[in-house]
């Protein structure tokens, strides 16, 4: 596709990059290698801890991202802060603070900010163009409520700004909507389904020939269970929380991943977490997830490592919520 030319950034270097900046290396995935991929980049330690399986998973501010409707059953004001180191360079921080209000649901603002470093640019015969610093900024406005009994829903809203350098930028915007259900009220079973990034495609440049990338949207569904709730230690003291999620993407809903997680409570203080993740529409591999979490007080402090799931090298993921 042919792109612009753009002052002080080569044709050339723009198109390179841009293929970098929108489909990180080491994504193989099968068809879908031209989506603006940064957009399922994973955030929230606790939910990489446990593979992934974030679409029901209640109350939980770091599974909004995944299904907005998460955000029912959150009681107090809950700011997070999330860190990611990646491969090569890659750093993402991702911030966000839920404040419920009332009986109107629980509201949520994010921002992440995403950095890939300086990249060096080539040209086909190998000389040094240059080098840019990509980066990307996506901010959420999230709202849920339980709309019936044991049943929520959820929306979100994003502006999404991609930066090759200063004079080559793209903006576009998104939605996405869950759904979370216990059909029980006496078992801890939680079914969610969501839809995420629905929107315009992301245009780099300007004008009717710049280069253009459909947004990464998926449809994911899922259920968590708590097998020692009201089993075991009714008191809750110990839990054990199982949770599964597919996602297909909705260009072409035979494919799909697999996620799935465990966590392990103790007296609501230490959390050990593990889980597995089969990619298959950015990446092409499988991998293990692991975790840990430690709270103290009104704070919690989430640490997660991804094993194999990106070619390019494993994955920190480090998280400090609190409930204030």
């Amino acid at each position: 596709m042919t792109r612009p030319r753009r002052k002080g950034v080569p044709r050339v270097v723009a198109g390179l990059a841009l293929t970098l900046l929108v489909c990180p290396p080491g994504a193989t995935g099968q068809g879908f290698e031209d989506e603006a991929a940064f957009l399922t980049a994973p955030m929230g330690a606790r939910i990489v801890g446990i593979g992934r399986a974030a679409v029901s998973i209640r109350g939980e501010v770091q599974g909004t991202p995944w299904n907005p409707a998460t955000l029912a059953g959150i009681n107090s004001v809950e700011p997070l802060a999330s860190h990611y180191d990646g491969p090569l360079d890659f750093k993402f921080n991702y911030l966000a603070v839920a404040v419920p209000a009332g009986k109107v649901g629980v509201f949520s603002f994010a921002a992440n900010v995403q950095s890939f470093g300086e990249i060096s640019i080539s040209d086909g015969l190998g000389t040094t163009l240059g080098t840019v610093t990509p980066g990307n900024l996506i901010v959420t406005l999230s709202y849920g409520r339980e709309i019936l009994p044991r049943f929520a829903l959820g929306v979100s809203g994003k502006w999404i700004r991609s930066e090759l350098s200063g004079d080559l930028t793209g903006d576009t915007y998104a939605f996405d909507a869950g759904l979370l259900w216990r059909p029980w009220r006496a078992a801890p079973l939680d079914l969610g389904a969501s839809l995420v990034n629905l929107g315009p495609d992301l245009r780099m440049g300007d004008g009717p020939n710049a280069g253009g990338s459909p947004l990464p949207g998926r449809l994911r569904f899922g259920a968590s269970y708590d097998l020692l709730e009201h089993l075991v230690r009714p008191d809750g003291s110990l839990g054990l929380l199982i949770a599964v999620d597919v996602e297909h993407a909705l260009r072409d809903l035979g494919t799909g991943s697999q996620f799935v997680g465990a966590e392990l409570g103790i007296a609501g203080v230490l959390f050990l977490r593990g889980g597995y993740i089969a990619e298959t529409l950015i990446e092409t591999n499988s991998g293990a997830t692991l975790g840990l979490g430690l709270a103290i007080g009104p704070a919690r402090f989430d640490l997660a490592r991804e094993l194999g799931v990106n070619q390019l090298g494993d994955e920190t993921h480090i998280s400090l919520t609190a409930r204030l």
